[in-house]
């Protein structure tokens, strides 16, 4: 119980942290025949994106946030109650087409993610690179600006190697060994990951797991693989009912997108479904 509560507070957290601009940001698919055209504004364009993508075509696309030490990098979003003033990454159009296929799919999902670093690469002061693990890509920072705005070579967090030692435990019990690692050795607070889907607490899961001397992400995503989907209702037509539809086990379930805190050594990995697809 004393877990539960902790992990619900950190989502809450979390959340409140990336949502101060909320009203002001958007994005948005404009379909025309076989081809798309995404257009997103907000303080974190690419997360954006790779998220309207998700949502949209069922997709798996993660995204981590690059480090801020530039002042031209954010903008004051508001006062925390505390005083404190809060800064977030200053908000950026980015716009780009891709294909579709004649049902409305996505061609070509590798493309659009290569035409989305390359977008993102080409107008931001940051640099992303793409790593894939079969079907799930990840946009991972590379570039960052620092102090006096150079463009310095950045070392992702979840580049990092840590261990876990081996255990049963609950999903989300493995993610906080795996943070703690990364915290000890970047100094850096790295909280994870979300409340409630469908009514079960993410990462309730019990499962054996074990890292040893692992990249961060690869061991992360091994743990999203193991979380199962979630069950669903789907209405009849014409008849007012619905029926269960089981999670199909053989497609991914879930990605993260993580979200840094400018002029704080914090980062929150936020884990969300992806929706299943007709």
């Amino acid at each position: 119980m004393r877990n539960r509560t902790a992990l619900s507070f950190l989502c809450v957290v979390g959340l409140a942290l990336v949502g101060s601009a909320q009203g002001q940001e958007f994005a948005r698919v404009l379909r025309n025949g076989e081809q798309a055209t995404l257009s997103v504004f907000g303080p974190r364009p690419v997360d954006l994106a790779a998220k309207k993508l998700v949502d949209e075509f069922g997709v798996a696309i993660n995204v981590e946030d690059p480090l801020y030490f530039y002042g031209d990098d954010v903008q004051f979003s508001h006062v925390a109650a505390s005083g404190k003033r809060v800064m977030i990454p200053k908000a950026v159009l980015l716009e780009m087409s891709f294909a579709l296929n004649q049902d409305g799919s996505v061609r070509n999902i590798g493309q659009v993610v290569e035409t989305l670093r390359e977008t993102a690469n080409r107008q931001l002061p940051f640099a992303y690179r793409i790593d894939n693990d079969r079907d799930v890509f990840t946009l991972v920072p590379t570039r960052t600006r620092d102090e006096q705005g150079r463009s310095v070579d950045l070392t992702p967090l979840l580049d990092r190697q840590v261990t876990v030692p081996i255990g049963t435990r609950r999903i989300f019990e493995h993610v906080n060994l795996l943070t703690e690692s990364l915290q000890q050795q970047t100094g850096v607070r790295l909280s994870c990951c979300q409340g409630a889907v469908g009514g079960i607490l993410w990462g309730s899961t019990v499962t054996s797991f074990e890292a040893r001397d692992e990249p961060a992400r690869s061991a992360l995503l091994r743990l999203l693989r193991s979380e199962p989907g979630r069950d669903r209702l789907v209405p009849i037509e014409h008849t007012g009912a619905s029926r269960l539809v089981k999670a199909d086990p053989g497609r991914e379930h879930w990605h993260w997108l993580m979200r840094c805190q400018p002029g704080e050594a914090w980062c929150f990995i936020n884990v969300a479904a992806i929706p299943e697809k007709p």
